[in-house]
């Protein structure tokens, strides 16, 4: 069956605007006419090879994705099928990607991408708990809205603890660029997995660039697996820095134990440099507020008198005269202390 727009799916979602189109599927921007809503609806195509086996994989997908209420992770409504295609039916999400809003900014500040690193630390610890690994985090699955809102997207090729196995042992599933090591040999992902991955994008975010490339994905993945990471610049957080080094961490035994403490320790370093950046606002706004300092010419000031009173010194008595000269005097010395002031 050939998806159209404006065909109802399910006599209730209705076909809008194909968003994307891949080998295996597409995706579109729907609307649900019972409830009023915009959704996503993404569609496996029934010609693909191995259909039945990409049906298992769009079944699981549902199923991993059914109990996941987060705010920090798009929601999944229904899961159809129908002459052979599957349907998932989700929460629209329209906002940027990390990866697009990486392209256009390059590396970001740390206090700008600290909130989107927290709040994905926080939905991929909610799929942990209910058993769930996500196993391809990367910046295009990671939705960012205008007001910094943060949707875990695609949990396409994710694992359950209590599903059957889908994938062949031995079979590398992820995206080389963000895989983790023990991943890219073909071993079990585990929360530590997801964690890596997400070390991957906040090095890729702090930099500017991700710890590895290569020619092939092969070579991607073969760095990922015996390469060491490159440090960060000096210009990141010290222990922000040692913080995202260990979350890529060779051994998944050496990465924080879950993903809640990655959020917690990354709020904290939030925190603090957020305090340290109002320190300094205020330390400047503090500077900007002092009064200048009133400049007087002195010697000018002195000449000018000396002059007047030796005009006038013509019509004064000897008595006026002592008492001029003592007002130059103390003119002298006023002079004297404003210049030592200004030398201050």
């Amino acid at each position: 069956m050939k998806l159209i727009e404006g065909q109802l799916i399910h006599r209730r979602y209705r076909l809008d605007q194909r968003l994307a189109q891949g080998g295996m599927g597409e995706v579109w921007k729907g609307y649900d006419i019972e409830l009023g809503r915009t959704v996503a609806i993404k569609a496996l195509r029934g010609d693909v090879a191995n259909e039945e086996a990409k049906l298992r994989r769009l079944r699981a997908e549902a199923h991993n994705s059914a109990n996941l209420a987060h705010p920090n992770i798009a929601a999944l409504f229904e899961y159809y099928e129908h002459d052979g295609i599957g349907f998932l039916i989700m929460e629209y999400v329209p906002s940027k990607s990390l990866a697009e809003i990486f392209q256009d900014s390059g590396a970001m500040d740390a206090i700008d991408l600290l909130p989107i690193l927290i709040q994905t630390a926080r939905g991929l610890f909610v799929a942990h708990s209910h058993g769930v690994i996500h196993r391809d985090v990367k910046p295009a699955n990671i939705m960012v809205s205008d007001t910094g809102e943060v949707k875990i997207t695609d949990f396409g090729v994710s694992y359950s603890t209590n599903q059957g196995q889908i994938t062949q042992d031995g079979m590398v599933v992820g995206t080389a660029q963000y895989i983790s090591p023990e991943q890219a040999q073909g071993l079990k992902a585990t929360p530590q997995s997801d964690i890596y991955s997400l070390g991957v994008v906040a090095y890729e975010g702090l930099c500017g660039h991700r710890p590895f490339t290569g020619a092939t994905a092969v070579d991607i993945a073969a760095a990922h697996v015996n390469e060491p990471v490159p440090p960060l610049p000096d210009t990141v957080d010290t222990q922000l820095a040692a913080f995202v080094m260990s979350m890529l961490a060779k051994d998944p035994l050496d990465r924080p134990p879950d993903a809640m403490m990655v959020s917690k320790t990354l709020a904290r370093i939030e925190r603090r440099l957020l305090d340290q950046q109002t320190h300094d606002t205020e330390l400047i706004v503090e500077t900007s507020k002092r009064m200048p300092r009133r400049v007087v010419s002195a010697p000018h000031a002195v000449h000018n008198m000396l002059q007047a009173a030796w005009q006038a010194s013509r019509k004064l008595t000897t008595a006026d005269l002592g008492a001029a000269a003592r007002i130059v005097q103390n003119l002298n010395t006023e002079s004297e202390m404003l210049s030592r002031e200004d030398s201050i």
